[in-house]
């Protein structure tokens, strides 16, 4: 699990707001304040987040962060963001980058041919993103109920 203090791509380098980042952190002290980097396609390999990583000065490789950041800011919303990270950069994943379409749409078709192609990294792929879904709705619950109690 990571806090945002920074995003980051070809065209922008926002700071996400420093006390909601401040107050992520002490109601998730498990999770790291990291900078991200965004891209416009999905990075499968070690090589090319490592590169992405090193040219951005970036902790996390993702395709939402800046975008989500810029919608935000234009609307003068206060934000911080909180990801649970599904994919780090110790292995390549299955070679899914057909498998979202340019509208967004996920490819089932595309993705299917995709975890056949490396069924060992499909296995490892499925269960890190079983393990982000339990964490995530762990963390939803924890922050919904200091939402609660303020």
């Amino acid at each position: 699990m990571v806090i945002y203090a920074h995003v980051v791509d070809e065209k922008h380098d926002t700071m996400l707001d420093p006390a909601l980042v401040r107050a992520l952190a002490a109601a998730l002290p498990g999770a790291a304040i990291v900078r991200a980097c965004t891209t416009d396609h999905v990075v499968t390999t070690v090589a090319e987040r490592t590169a992405l990583a090193a040219r951005f000065d970036a902790d996390v490789v993702d395709m939402e962060g800046t975008h989500l950041a810029a919608a935000l800011a234009a609307r003068g919303v206060r934000y911080a963001m909180v990801r649970v990270v599904s994919d780090d950069a110790t292995r390549d994943l299955p070679p899914i980058d057909d498998a979202i379409g340019p509208n967004g749409n996920l490819r089932p078709l595309q993705l299917t041919w995709a975890m056949l192609r490396t069924p060992v990294a499909a296995v490892a792929f499925i269960r890190d993103v079983q393990s982000v879904l339990r964490t995530l709705g762990e963390t939803a619950k924890t922050l919904a109920a200091i939402e609660d109690r303020t």
